[in-house]
């Protein structure tokens, strides 16, 4: 704590943005939006590990950014159900430096499915990859966080959705899936606060990616993606889908010191529509 009569000295808008000598993790990083937050991280100075299940996919955008922006970036083939290899990555990411103070679990899918058209299967695939898969992301990250000397810059980045702060017809599973990520994020900001490691969601609306877009070649997601844009002229005030990017910046702001007090909340992203 600051003592009174000694204020502590005011950085630098670019300090305060700046992620050099940090290391980041980004899950879900071969397309999308994990490929838009990985650029972002880079271009303020991380080495990021993009990982993703799509190997070619991350070593090809890991190859664009080492030239983008001259940072340290590696592609890694990743199943985030696996928790040995979950382990193994963010050992990796530590190195014998301690380097890694970043974590994003973006990593995720998002089905469409009436609840008596729903399998099994599906329900617990959703589970499996979107809560658990954050679940594993954050222990192997806070594990190589909590007791490091230097407190400074730990961040753990889930990615939720605003399915995970209301209801979503034909999406049970996400919802439910997105609503754990939530908790979980609240549940570990207070856990792991002592340590000085922050945990943030951010919780976008509707982005437009090539994933969404790909839906609308099934049934199910062509009727999703209807909804979507009529909902966009009815729900979003913005009255527009989120770019990839511009989920990317607000996950680039809680990771920086920008946000250095910001710790246990899930940050809408959709345009203003949970405001109406």
């Amino acid at each position: 704590m600051d003592q009174p009569g000694h204020p502590a000295p005011r950085p630098s808008l670019g300090a305060l943005l700046s992620l050099q000598g940090r290391t980041a993790v980004v899950t879900g990083a071969g397309r999308g939006i994990g490929a838009a937050i990985a650029d972002r991280l880079a271009e303020a100075g991380a080495d990021v590990l993009l990982a993703d299940l799509d190997g070619t996919a991350v070593e090809q955008g890991a190859a664009e950014l080492r030239q983008r922006w001259g940072t340290r970036c590696t592609g890694h083939e990743l199943d985030v159900r696996n928790p040995r290899s979950v382990d193994a990555l963010a050992a990796l990411a530590d190195g014998p430096d301690g380097r890694l103070r970043i974590w994003v679990n973006n990593a995720g899918i998002y089905p469409a499915a009436a609840l008596a058209e729903l399998e099994l299967e599906q329900w617990q695939q959703v589970q499996d990859i979107n809560a658990t898969g954050t679940f594993l992301g954050a222990r192997a990250a806070a594990r190589r966080m909590t007791g490091h000397p230097d407190r400074h810059g730990h961040v753990i980045v889930n990615l939720s959705s605003v399915a995970g702060l209301t209801g979503r017809p034909r999406m049970a599973s996400y919802v439910a899936a997105k609503h754990a990520v939530s908790g979980l994020t609240r549940a570990l900001a207070v856990e792991l606060g002592p340590s000085g490691i922050r945990v943030v969601a951010v919780a976008p609306g509707f982005v437009d990616t090539q994933a969404f877009r790909e839906r609308a070649s099934t049934p199910a997601g062509a009727r999703q993606n209807a909804m979507a844009s009529a909902d966009l002229g009815n729900a979003v005030p913005l009255g527009r889908a989120a770019s990839a990017d511009d989920v990317a910046r607000v996950v680039l702001w809680a990771v920086s010191d920008l946000a250095s007090y910001v710790s246990g909340v899930v940050l809408p992203i959709d345009g203003g529509m949970l405001a109406r």
